[in-house]
């Protein structure tokens, strides 16, 4: 899983949280790390004096991305490449090292400790093929390690396939595993009102089928996971979550161009809230996660 990771870098202070995360997934499942800085470039007729000013520019940029990467001590191959798109870049060096995993920072104007996904994270998210995860601001700073992941469970194809995921994750890593299943609220209506009877049974059964899907999940996954169901709204819920955990597992429920990754309401929301980095499966990986699962009895095991 993930033996390879694509990591945006771009000189500025998502790139180093970008690395540090590519880094310490490295270290959690060793990966090899590919550092892909793109640089805006313009076509020139090379001669003169100055040599070829193409070879100028991606030699510093190249100069710029090692020192980068030296910085961060993190084992990468570091290629700088001529693009205005980063997020194009990116998804080209994914295909070009058949990437499992893509790693970008948030935007520089996020608070300091949170995920703010910037034009260049949607840019990478949307029409994604791989898992796209997000460094919050200032996690160069403030990475200890993987002791905790955190998966959004609701028992569906998406939260399943993103379980499957966490538990490769925390297995090398001796992390513990935590699930959140987020149930709606009945709210705090007039009791006597027509029909909140009904809704509040409805309500209670749904509490008591989620209640099931998690401690069969438990059971299956043994004494290192730990998990509950919560009333509320998703996505607070979840980002409350992340306040304690050093990593969030989300699935995508959205379908993009071509079956590609464009982000649900759920991740949109998280790309702009979570306290600690969130990696984000989209719709193909899912799919090729069911597929896998039904031809795999030992994965029947975890994914029921």
């Amino acid at each position: 899983m993930f033996e390879t990771i694509v990591v945006g870098v771009d000189g500025r202070e998502g790139g180093r949280d970008a690395l540090a995360l590519a880094g310490l997934l490295q270290r959690t499942v060793g990966s090899k790390v590919v550092a892909v800085h793109a640089y805006p470039h313009e076509f020139f007729v090379s001669g003169g004096r100055n040599g070829d000013p193409e070879a100028l520019m991606h030699g510093h940029a190249q100069g710029k991305l090692d020192a980068e990467v030296e910085a961060a001590d993190v084992k990468a191959v570091a290629t700088a490449v001529p693009d205005w798109s980063p997020a194009r870049a990116l998804h080209l060096a994914a295909k070009r090292y058949r990437a499992e995993l893509m790693v970008v920072g948030s935007d520089h104007r996020s608070p300091a400790g949170r995920v703010f996904a910037g034009d260049v994270a949607h840019g990478t998210l949307n029409g994604a093929e791989v898992p796209v995860a997000v460094a919050p601001r200032g996690f160069a700073q403030a990475a200890a390690g993987l002791h905790t992941v955190a998966i959004g469970f609701d028992g569906s194809a998406e939260s399943r396939a993103a379980l499957d995921l966490a538990r490769r994750l925390a297995e090398p890593a001796g992390a513990r595993i935590e699930l959140r299943c987020v149930v709606p609220h009945v709210g705090s209506g007039w009791p006597f009102a027509p029909g909140y009877s009904r809704l509040e049974k409805d309500a209670d059964k749904l509490h008591a089928e989620a209640e099931e899907i998690v401690a069969t999940a438990l059971q299956e996954l043994g004494p290192a996971a730990t998990g509950k169901v919560v009333e509320g709204a998703i996505a607070p819920e979840l980002t409350d979550l992340s306040r304690r955990v050093d990593l969030l597992v989300v699935g995508s429920r959205s379908y993009g161009p071509m079956r590609r990754h464009l982000l649900g309401s759920t991740s949109r929301k998280l790309m702009r809230s979570s306290l600690c980095p969130v990696l984000v499966i989209p719709r193909t990986a899912i799919e090729e996660h069911a597929e896998g699962t039904a031809r795999s009895p030992e994965a029947a095991e975890i994914t029921g």
